[in-house]
């Protein structure tokens, strides 16, 4: 075969039209080769995304929040300090099939630089609003235009269930506060495969780590006992070889995921989501219109239960929750009409 035909050949299959994304999220009939060849699987969303959300339909949800005064990052975990606003029992319902055609805040996937990784903007119905508690008693906490989306990178072994609402006023007890704007929690979530995968590289990494710690406490001994000068270099090595294989292990990474099944909370479609998360918001910065991501504190979410939300026959206002009159006389609660 002709050589030159055959590369003239490769090439034109390379630079060919094709559904070509690129890492903003724009598109491109005509791309680099690298690009669009399809195997790659570059900047991807999991193939079965639109299913994981649509499965979602009617679920409830039962979300706490704990907004901290400061948030700070230790050993790569959250560590929260200062004043703490706890707000309990903001209860969503999911609509997997229904897109969320109404002024709700951007969300970092659909509305973000990689908008083919995301499920798209989902309705989310806001069946409950949460409760909290400062020096005027229990109030609600006002959030509104409430929208959710999956986002899922193809390959990856977890994604991401993400809920947004526009902050209209502060929210604030004493010093912890939620500002004005939007607002955000994440909460990962795994498939049936994916997460026993995990579990398993988890098991596997723990016995590596517990390997690599006795090797250290046995070198250590040693290191301190000999009196020679060579042999006190190679158990040094040994240490410090030792050590290595702690970090690359993958202990210290696999300590932090909640893989337990009390930790989970199993979803339609084979889904699991982690009962653990983090509240978040976007803070403009001022320059050039960008903005900062800020973390507020965390979250926990529960299933919700649909019997106990057709219970509920009495609407509570702002008013009926405030702390008790003067007179000793606490206002009439108000009925559903």
């Amino acid at each position: 075969m002709n050589l030159s035909y055959l590369s003239l050949s490769i090439a034109v299959i390379a630079i060919s039209p094709s559904s070509c994304v690129f890492v903003d999220g724009s598109s491109s009939s005509t791309c680099c080769a690298f690009v669009s060849i399809p195997f790659l699987g570059l900047n991807q969303a999991n193939p079965e995304i639109t299913q994981h959300a649509f499965a979602q339909e009617s679920t409830l949800l039962k979300i706490n929040l704990d907004i901290a005064q400061e948030v700070n990052l230790k050993n790569r975990q959250q560590v929260l300090s200062g004043d703490r606003l706890g707000i309990e029992g903001l209860t969503i319902e999911l609509k997997g099939r229904e897109g969320a055609n109404y002024k709700h805040p951007n969300l970092p996937g659909a509305n973000g630089p990689n908008p083919q990784l995301s499920s798209g903007a989902k309705t989310l119905n806001l069946t409950r609003k949460g409760k909290f508690v400062d020096l005027t008693g229990t109030r609600l906490a006002h959030v509104e235009n409430g929208a959710w989306e999956i986002i899922w990178r193809n390959n990856a072994k977890a994604g991401s269930l993400i809920c947004g609402f526009d902050v209209m006023e502060a929210i604030q007890r004493h010093d912890a506060v939620i500002p004005k704007g939007r607002l955000y929690m994440t909460f990962p979530v795994w498939t049936d495969q994916t997460l026993q995968y995990l579990r398993e590289r988890k098991m596997k990494s723990e016995e590596k780590a517990l390997e690599a710690l006795d090797r250290i406490k046995d070198t250590n001994i040693q290191l301190s006992q000999t009196t020679n000068p060579i042999h006190k270099v190679v158990h040094f090595r040994n240490v410090m070889k030792a050590h290595e294989d702690l970090e690359y292990s993958g202990y210290h990474t696999y300590t932090k995921m909640s893989l337990e099944q009390r930790d989970m909370i199993h979803l339609s479609g084979g889904l699991h989501l982690c009962t653990s998360g983090s509240v978040w918001t976007k803070e403009d910065n001022g320059w050039f219109g960008g903005n900062n991501h800020v973390s507020l504190g965390s979250a926990s979410v529960s299933q919700g239960e649909r019997e106990e939300q057709e219970k509920k026959e009495v609407v509570l206002t702002e008013r009926e929750l405030k702390s008790v009159a003067f007179d000793g006389l606490r206002p009439r609660t108000r009925k559903r009409e």
